[in-house]
Formats: structure tokens, C-alpha cells, sequence
């Protein structure tokens, strides 16, 4: 049988220990002590390939949006 101190059987009619409180401790403390945080590896985006998309998105006239003051649908407003 294999000894785990951190598993052990308490009957349910015992009351759970508390946890001891440890006052310097933070979750990140805890990651960086265990070897669970690791690094990010810092990528720069690639716009290369979008170069293309973006100059005709910015360029030219956007003809999808218009308005049309003589619109029967539209709500009148009294002066």
C-alpha cells in the first residue's frame, strides 16, 4: 500500500480539521512552489498576408450604409 500523507480517512461523524491559515501565502506563490506556472512565450502578430485586406477595407467609398430622408417608413416629427 502506498503512503499519500495528503489522502487520509476521517469517519464522518469527526468534524474536519481546519486548514492551518498561513499568512504570506498567495495562489501565485503556490504556482511559482509547485512548478505550475509557467512562462507565456511572447509571439509577434504576423499582419503580413492581412496587409491586403486592411488598405481596401481602408480605402474606397463604404456604400452599405445609407440614409434616405425621403423614407414613407419613417417616423415624422412635429416641428
Amino acid at each position: 500500500m502506498i503512503n499519500n500523507p495528503a489522502l487520509h480517512e476521517v469517519p464522518r461523524s469527526r468534524p474536519a480539521s481546519p486548514i492551518p491559515l498561513q499568512r504570506d501565502a498567495s495562489i501565485l506563490d503556490w504556482l511559482e512552489g509547485t512548478g505550475r506556472l509557467l512562462a507565456r512565450e511572447v509571439a509577434e502578430p504576423d499582419y503580413r498576408g492581412a496587409e491586403e485586406e486592411i488598405n481596401e477595407l481602408m480605402s474606397g467609398e463604404d456604400n452599405s450604409f445609407e440614409t434616405d430622408d425621403d423614407d414613407d417608413n419613417a417616423m415624422q416629427l412635429d416641428d
